[in-house]
């Protein structure tokens, strides 16, 4: 049986794609250098704030077509084809970045090794998405039931994204704030017993996966679409001004609320992947035929536009400054995010023409 496109999902994988970029465009250099009182942090703090949803969401993206039951997905055809296009992807760019660094940053022979093995920066996402394609065969027994798909949404909830942000924040800030010894104790001992529960299943991004799932499939009522739009706005704030507040008070770059997994980062990526899902149904998509056309073509190439784009984010920081170009980082990162997502698409599609390429590196 032949299935509709989803088209929204086009939609997100584009965007998320251009948020992935303002990422790695607002942490270069400036970002770590910069005092974080001037504009210029900021700035880059702004946008990377705004765009952190970028990664659960390409996520969700994922989870809303392998664990969808209706579509057959045979474990021999998850080996053989999408896992074995992850590793095939994985090994060349972790080879290709190696030897970039190596021959054009001048790092040592044993930082290139050490590339090739574990892979450059961006890259961690391959090895993320090959361990939650493994869990699929497990993880659609769970959705094949929607009881089920909510009893795991709210361990994990709970269990990988609340205590996590509760936890993650007290580190974040217990070594530069005086706190009383009980209430370091106390935190010592919550910290020690949440690790206790060896509770590992429903954590990390097997949590976005199911609920990119969950939201495709459901309907959502119009009391909760804006309750989650509320939450959405809400986690952007947390992420923004929380991080601006911490760094400031304490002279130094406070990142907790940058964690993918936390909650305030979660509420923004499930308000987003709603808001283009409820988008999607007020767009006449067969008379956008031309646009639709573009939209898919433009989705097909945003795996490329990943594993590319940051190959032109070192050259513009290294040898084209960019920012010394565009002083002004807060309108500089999101035109030279547009300028790099543009050569990435340009370069992903020439490398596309090529079959093996298309198959197996992205």
């Amino acid at each position: 049986m032949k299935k509709h496109r989803i088209y929204y999902l086009d939609m997100l994988r584009i965007i998320a794609t251009l948020a992935v970029i303002i990422i790695h465009v607002s942490s270069q250099s400036l970002f770590y250098l910069k005092n974080v009182h001037t504009f210029i942090w900021q700035s880059l703090n702004f946008w990377d704030s705004m765009s952190r949803w970028s990664v659960p969401v390409f996520v969700m993206i994922s989870g809303a077509l392998f664990l969808d039951p209706s579509r057959l997905i045979k474990i021999k055809t998850l080996f053989t084809k999408n896992i074995w296009r992850i590793v095939c992807a994985t090994i060349f760019w972790h080879i290709f970045y190696a030897l970039y660094t190596f021959i054009f940053e001048s790092h040592s022979l044993s930082v290139a090794i050490k590339l090739i093995i574990r892979g450059y920066s961006h890259l961690w996402f391959l090895h993320m998405i090959i361990g939650l394609y493994l869990l699929v065969p497990l993880l659609r027994k769970i959705t094949e039931n929607t009881r089920l798909t909510r009893y795991f949404l709210i361990l994990a909830a709970i269990f990988s994204i609340i205590i996590p942000t509760f936890f993650g924040v007290y580190r974040s800030i217990v070594h530069y704030q005086i706190i009383p010894a009980i209430v370091k104790s106390i935190m010592r001992s919550l910290i020690n017993l949440n690790n206790s529960f060896y509770f590992s299943f429903t954590l990390y991004f097997s949590t976005y996966f199911v609920a990119g799932y969950y939201l495709n499939h459901i309907e959502i009522n119009k009391v909760w679409q804006l309750i989650i739009y509320l939450l959405a706005i809400l986690g952007f704030v947390v992420t923004f001004v929380g991080t601006n507040y911490l760094s400031l008070r304490f002279n130094k770059r406070i990142l907790p609320f940058y964690d993918y997994m936390s909650l305030n980062v979660a509420l923004s990526s499930v308000g987003v992947f709603a808001f283009f899902k409820e988008l999607s149904k007020k767009i006449n998509w067969n008379k956008n035929s031309k646009a639709v056309t573009c939209m898919t073509a433009l989705s097909t190439l945003t795996f490329g536009i990943y594993l590319i784009h940051f190959l032109f984010v070192r050259v513009g920081a290294r040898d084209f400054h960019m920012f010394k170009l565009m002083p002004n980082t807060f309108f500089a990162v999101p035109i030279i995010s547009v300028i790099i997502f543009i050569i990435s698409a340009i370069i992903a599609y020439i490398i596309h023409q090529i079959p093996w390429f298309r198959n197996h590196i992205m």
